[in-house]
């Protein structure tokens, strides 16, 4: 078609780009989808969680009943080990293969006695323990008192000094004499700063006396394979 002018007009129209249709049903399908995905994969974490801490705590529980276990044995084990010791003792021994002491130390309760005569002041005795890796004895409860009190019959130093006349008796771990156990027999003049066991009793002396001694060490375990 010619214009006026003699030109030819174009009738042109622009063409607008095809819109693609979404299926809203199928949109929200795949969001559904993934959501469950979602979820699953949430649940398997907490399910590999809560299996790592059951595992945890069934290990926690079969180590502690294995130690509680083992601490049984080795109470039922110490127990027939001193009984097999005190036989030896009726025998005119006091030693028995199975103890966790040394030949020349003697097996009760939880401790090795060790009864040494030599003739020490109780500074010098207190280092003989030392370099034995022990110290000297201390009288804790009324079982040891008997046990020691049948042991030996000769004056002992043990582990109970002060200061000076002033002060309260301390055993060398820094414990407080206790009067619920024994008394000393007497509280001893002055410069009497250190005690001795004898004949079932605690005596004051000076420090400086030379006596015999009785040290103390922990004993280890019992050796189980030697109580048969």
């Amino acid at each position: 078609m010619q214009d006026e002018d003699g030109y030819v007009a174009l009738n042109v129209k622009t063409r607008k780009p095809a819109l693609t249709s979404v299926d809203p049903a199928s949109s929200s399908w795949w969001r559904v989808l993934a959501l469950i995905l979602l979820i699953l994969c949430m649940g398997m974490v907490v399910g590999l969680v809560a299996l790592g801490i059951m595992s945890v705590m069934q290990q926690n529980y079969l180590q502690a009943e294995n130690e509680n276990l083992s601490g049984t044995l080795q109470q039922l084990a110490k127990h027939f080990c001193q009984n097999l010791v005190q036989q030896s003792g009726q025998k005119g021994g006091f030693y028995h293969k199975c103890s966790p002491c040394d030949t020349n130390w003697r097996y009760y309760g939880d401790s090795c006695y060790g009864f040494f005569r030599h003739n020490l002041t109780w500074k010098e005795s207190r280092q003989f323990c030392t370099d034995m890796n022990a110290t000297l004895l201390k009288i804790a409860n009324q079982n040891i008192l008997e046990y020691i009190k049948t042991r030996t019959g000769f004056i002992r130093w043990i582990g109970l000094s002060r200061q000076n006349s002033n002060d309260v008796w301390m055993w060398e771990d820094g414990s407080v004499l206790s009067k619920n156990i024994f008394q000393l027999s007497g509280d001893g003049r002055e410069n009497m700063n250190c005690a001795y066991f004898h004949d079932g009793k605690i005596h004051p002396t000076f420090c400086q006396n030379r006596h015999y001694l009785i040290c103390e060490r922990k004993a280890g375990m019992v050796k189980v394979d030697q109580l048969l």
